[in-house]
């Protein structure tokens, strides 16, 4: 990994970190337990992705952490939000013919949920 890239992934990793002991949840007596959600879960994907060398992949893997963040910070909840689309929902993307073959879509922030960690 580039020189520059990996101290891009420290500094969001730092973020996060930061943005975890400092977090306080709605309701106060959940704070523990978003706080523990947060660092473990940050831990746990970083961990999990430490083997990517690929520029691109390190990248868009960066820009998921990032929007998971700022979706955290902006709707004051760690955990990620549901996604309110229908399972056969018509995109511009697929197009009529490929509704057979069309598969739920998700944002950007939730991929890593389906990723395996082994």
């Amino acid at each position: 990994m580039a020189e520059g890239l990996r101290r891009q992934v420290l500094t969001l990793y730092r973020r996060i970190v930061r943005e975890g002991h400092r977090w306080e949840a709605r309701d106060p007596a959940h704070t523990g337990e978003e706080r523990g959600y947060i660092l473990g879960e940050a831990r746990h994907l970083f961990r999990a992705n430490q083997h990517l060398t690929h520029p691109a992949d390190i990248r868009h893997h960066m820009g998921e952490g990032e929007s998971r963040l700022e979706i955290a910070l902006h709707y004051r909840t760690p955990f990620p939000r549901p996604v309110n689309m229908p399972p056969l929902t018509i995109t511009r993307a697929w197009g009529k013919r490929n509704l057979q073959r069309q598969q739920r879509a998700q944002p950007v922030y939730v991929k890593a949920l389906d990723s395996d960690p082994t």
